[in-house]
């Protein structure tokens, strides 16, 4: 087998999402929203602290990822996506906003990563725009409106369809504070 095939399939296999769950949690009063629409924030049940995100075990889903030594790109993408939804849910906005950019660049770097042995792929697309939505949302929580409608923006140009981009810039163009919900991305 070549080392392209056992790269690609120890991708593939490492990024299959294990469950797909969603909980609802207080966004606080900055969060956007329209009738029937929510911010939604993204995280990856198979990285590290992912299920206790989804399960609302915040504080454990932590100190799963500080414990967690996983060095590949796609381990790192996902822990790093994941530290930014923890902090954003806690409200700790200085440091969610240190993780969701970290987790926009590991995803752009993954993707780029991906490309030299899938070239045409798609796939890596949903998972930057993942990225970038969870930075919005930390934005509006940051009152920075402008900010979160540029990231919302690159998302639905690298996710066009994406059920998680939809959801956001429909909840952004809403006026009235609203509950928010994590759910599990899309299968990596």
């Amino acid at each position: 087998m070549s080392s392209h095939k056992r790269l690609a399939g120890k991708l593939a296999k490492s990024a299959t999402l294990a469950a797909v769950s969603s909980i609802l949690f207080a966004a606080g009063a900055h969060a956007a929203s329209v009738a029937g629409s929510s911010l939604v924030l993204t995280a990856y049940v198979n990285g590290a602290g992912g299920t206790s995100l989804t399960e609302g075990k915040y504080d454990a889903a932590l100190t799963e990822i500080s414990k967690d030594r996983s060095y590949s790109s796609t381990a790192y993408s996902a822990k790093t996506n994941n530290l930014c939804v923890a902090y954003a849910i806690k409200k700790q906005l200085t440091e969610a906003k240190s993780a969701c950019d970290a987790a926009v660049k590991a995803a752009k770097y993954e993707k780029l990563n991906a490309q030299r042995y899938a070239p045409g792929s798609a796939r890596e697309n949903s998972y930057v725009a993942v990225a970038y939505t969870n930075r919005a949302i930390v934005h509006l929580m940051s009152k920075d409106v402008e900010k979160a409608k540029s990231d919302l923006a690159r998302a639905k140009s690298l996710a066009p369809t994406a059920d998680f981009v939809e959801k956001n810039l429909a909840a952004v163009q809403g006026t009235r504070s609203t509950i928010a919900q994590v759910e599990a991305a899309p299968s990596r």
